[in-house]
């Protein structure tokens, strides 16, 4: 496939710190709080979709933020970074309205994966991929595709993690830091679940919106959000890339890990990227290696055949990122997560004549330190985020990214992606808040305007002349 959809679903961790004597709001009351103020700001009433083509609403004890359809990889991380940007945005008035409805306290976002009670939410990926190639079936397709990218996912943490403090779902395997998140929560290569049994690669939701036709919707339950949208960009951009030699069946030697979810682990706790990762072969290999063996197939292919500007840039940061990691990785810093916050973590031990490898470090005081900056790193909050702390330091009081100016963003917030079907989605909905009409956003692929349907099967179609036409013709508030 020469062209591609890219889309994410985030979740935010929501939480209430209470003033003394008060009640505690449920979560559910926390994200309507937030989507009332995404309503007021660019949504409708009865709405969850919103007009830079989003969806927001409320799942499981959290804030889901499922992004629109984009038409490249950095289109979909400069929408996250658009998404970050709006719930910082719409704190005030969320806590506004929670205080009105006698909540007192302060209003936290934080935009990581893992709470203090092992409970991991997620930063899902999706993908439009084929459903069967010109050679393979669905079921062959489907079989070559779980083999070639599995040890790709299983080693891509030291692209795009996030970092974390402890190892275990509640931390009880250790006071150390780590790469992943998500990582100790996988148990499984494959799986269609997404709670109970989390694959590496997960084959549930495979025929749900933008899987028309010959498609299929290929969703990642393995990654992590990244405050970076260097993080981002690689996360997506990478693994797009090696969809598009697995549809063109231009694949090489492939690198079978023994046992990929053990490999994560591995990958997840080693910040020295150099752990030996055992192959079916009886060869080891580090992640560094796994990751250059698929970077080489790619530029074999790039030599062949064409590539976009993107793809290129994509190709560049790759081998970039992996040279850095392995001679320099504080090149890295403020581009990936898990070596900013590292770093940070880092000087704060070594200010106090501490290290990792201190005999319990869990009992130290400076344990609590540790682990409230590991949260404050991600607080969307840019007065009281240690990323973005961080990232003004180098680059100006305004800035939200090292990819993104801030205008970019600023128009993100409001404004679909203007060639996927997210446009005419958001159009409809931006038209209905001009002029008090009557529309419906039913789903990702039906709106309805004046009370008549108009499906939006085709992801790719950014333009309805059947909705225009209902528009013009007075429908909208019939």
């Amino acid at each position: 496939m020469r062209e591609r959809i890219f889309s994410l679903e985030t979740e935010y961790g929501v939480s209430f710190l209470s003033e003394k004597g008060t009640s505690d709001p449920t979560k559910e009351t926390l994200v309507s709080a937030l989507r009332h103020a995404l309503t007021e700001a660019i949504g409708l009433n009865e709405s969850m979709y919103i007009a830079n083509g989003a969806k927001f609403y409320h799942d499981v004890g959290h804030a889901e933020w499922a992004h629109p359809e984009c038409r490249s990889a950095r289109e979909i991380a400069l929408y996250d970074k658009a998404a970050d940007a709006l719930m910082a945005l719409l704190l005030p008035s969320a806590q506004e309205s929670l205080r009105v409805d006698g909540f007192r306290g302060r209003f936290l976002i934080v935009k990581n994966n893992v709470d203090v009670h092992g409970n991991t939410y997620g930063c899902h990926e999706n993908y439009m991929a084929e459903r069967e190639t010109a050679w393979l079936d669905h079921e062959d397709y489907l079989r070559l595709s779980i083999r070639y990218l599995v040890p790709f996912l299983a080693t891509r943490l030291i692209l795009c993690a996030p970092g974390r403090v402890g190892l275990g779902r509640r931390g009880e395997q250790g006071f150390a830091f780590q790469l992943g998140q998500r990582a100790d929560f996988m148990n499984a290569v494959v799986s269609r679940d997404t709670r109970d049994m989390r694959g590496l690669f997960n084959l549930g939701r495979e025929n749900e919106p933008f899987s028309e036709g010959g498609y299929r919707r290929l969703h990642l339950i393995l990654g992590d959000a990244c405050m970076s949208g260097y993080g981002t960009f690689l996360k997506v951009g990478t693994f797009g890339l090696l969809l598009r030699l697995l549809e063109d069946l231009e694949i090489g030697a492939i690198p079978h890990l023994k046992d990929p979810v053990r490999a994560m682990h591995a990958v997840s706790r080693d910040p020295s990227c150099t752990a030996l990762l055992p192959l079916y072969d009886g060869r080891q290999m580090t992640a560094i290696d796994v990751q250059r063996l698929y970077l080489e197939q790619v530029l074999r292919y790039a030599e062949r055949y064409p590539t976009s500007e993107e793809e290129r840039e994509l190709i560049g940061l790759w081998s970039e990122t992996l040279d850095a990691l392995q001679n320099a990785p504080s090149r890295l810093f403020g581009k990936i997560d898990w070596i900013t916050k590292k770093s940070v973590l880092d000087r704060l031990l070594t200010s106090n004549g501490l290290s990792w490898d201190t005999p319990d470090l869990d009992k130290h005081p400076i344990r609590y330190k540790l682990q409230e900056l590991d949260i404050q790193y991600h607080n969307v909050d840019p007065t009281q985020s240690l990323f973005y702390k961080l990232l003004r330091s180098q680059q100006g009081a305004d800035a939200l990214d090292t990819l993104w100016d801030v205008e970019s963003v600023r128009i993100a917030q409001a404004a679909p992606p203007p060639y996927t079907r997210a446009r005419v989605r958001g159009e409809v909905i931006a038209s209905a808040r001009r002029t008090s009409g009557r529309v419906e956003v039913k789903n990702w692929n039906e709106v309805r305007v004046g009370g008549q349907r108009v499906e939006l099967h085709d992801p790719f179609a950014f333009f309805s002349p059947d909705t225009y036409a209902l528009l013009n013709d007075g429908k909208l508030s019939s």
